[in-house]
């Protein structure tokens, strides 16, 4: 129990220390001319009414965003200023790979995080006890979600592009406020990311309030990664872990959640490992599932890939590896009409891999379809030009002996 006490004690004092150094953080970030926030973003004010205060978001486009036409899913913050580096560098990591679609992040500045964070108020004391250490500004979560949902996701969702999919993301009050807003408002996030939650709030109430609502849903089509680091303290981990209990005997149709502990990491030093394995793990269906590969034909697959778009966006895409593993199938199965399907969808979502048309040229020469193969090898010099690739030359070659051919 003096061990419970200790853990909660030190995670109150770095959540006050937080608190304080985003309020006085926030009135100095210095932005460039055109409003970006250190290369990650742009900052705007949002006059909130429900809030009665102005409040700092931090809103980054992913790369090519003014280039393009396309919507993004949305992925929201909170502890923004204290997060948005890590999150926006993972997030174009894990883009660039394919492993998740592009995304617009949000990252929502925190005042008072112990007031807008905590769904009940501890004005006597925050682990169930009595005396006077409590928090009398907490118990604010309510209005928070209502800012969210009438103010800044309207908000955003006027001044941007975005896809209906919305992603939540919170570390330690943030979780625990994840945790709440899942059951509170079930239908304004698609996916949670909840990271090292403080269930342990006024005697685990969310835990006992998941009792009822999850027995009362049947089906529950959401997405929740519940990560933790495994160094972080006990009043944290057992909580978690028992809220995730209460998930598993109920078990909704079509909710798909994670539970684990990561590492040796402690609750601050794990929140960069929980933003990259949650996402990867909301996005997971991304890649080629087996049924796909097993028993391919073209519909499936084109089926397959429109379903990924409607769901994550229009530019959503599987990893380059996932596409060439499925070619290589096909060719072996001898399947190469399939497989140079395969290859055109890997093409346009990768259109500067310059390998992916130059295996789409050979296979429209083995099938025979030479002027096909020549319009590609030729896109192909068109790439190695703009990327300079230095592949011009091959290309051409190709190219002129195809022509011979047909002569």
């Amino acid at each position: 129990m003096k061990k419970l006490i200790l853990t909660v004690a030190i995670f109150l004092v770095l959540g006050f220390l937080q608190g304080r150094l985003y309020g006085q953080v926030a009135n100095k970030i210095d932005l460039t001319e055109d409003g970006q926030l250190l290369g990650l973003g742009t900052q705007h004010i949002l006059k909130s009414i429900i809030l009665e205060e102005e409040r700092p978001i931090i809103v980054s486009l992913p790369i090519g965003y003014n280039n393009s036409k396309a919507n993004y899913p949305v992925l929201y913050v909170l502890d923004g200023l204290q997060n948005i580096k890590h999150t926006v560098g993972t997030v174009e990591l894990l883009t660039e790979s394919g492993l998740i679609p592009p995304l617009i992040v949000v990252g929502i500045e925190s005042l008072d995080r112990t007031r807008d964070l905590t769904p009940s108020n501890a004005g006597q004391n925050v682990h169930g006890g009595t005396g006077n250490s409590g928090i009398p500004q907490s118990g604010g979560a309510s209005k928070f979600l209502d800012f969210l949902r009438n103010e800044l996701i309207p908000f955003v969702e006027t001044n941007y592009r975005t896809h209906p999919y919305r992603i939540l993301e919170g570390h330690s009050l943030g979780g625990l406020f994840g945790v709440y807003a899942l059951m509170e408002s079930k239908d304004l996030f698609d996916a949670f990311i909840v990271e090292a939650p403080a269930l342990w709030w006024n005697k685990e109430e969310m835990t006992e309030k998941a009792k009822t609502f999850f027995k009362s849903h049947d089906t529950l089509n959401k997405t929740v990664y519940f990560g933790i680091g495994g160094g972080d303290g006990w009043g944290m981990r057992q909580e978690l872990k028992r809220y995730v209990d209460v998930v598993k005997q109920h078990n909704p149709k079509q909710f798909k959640c994670l539970h684990e502990e990561v590492g040796d990491e402690g609750h601050m030093a794990s929140r960069l490992l929980l933003n990259y394995n949650g996402l990867r793990f909301l996005f997971s269906d991304i890649k080629i599932n087996e049924d796909l590969t097993n028993d391919f034909s073209i519909s499936s697959f084109l089926e397959s890939e429109q379903r990924l778009k409607n769901k994550y966006g229009e530019l959503a895409r599987r990893p380059a590896e996932e596409y060439f593993n499925l070619v290589s199938i096909l060719v072996e199965k001898g399947n190469e009409l399939g497989a140079i399907s395969v290859l055109k969808s890997a093409s346009e979502a990768y259109p500067m891999y310059i390998g992916l048309l130059t295996y789409l040229a050979k296979l429209y020469e083995k099938t025979d379809q030479k002027d096909k193969a020549i319009d590609t090898y030729l896109l192909g010099v068109e790439v190695s030009k703009q990327y300079k690739l230095g592949q011009e030359d091959d290309l051409l070659k190709a190219v002129d002996n195809l022509r011979k051919t047909n002569n």
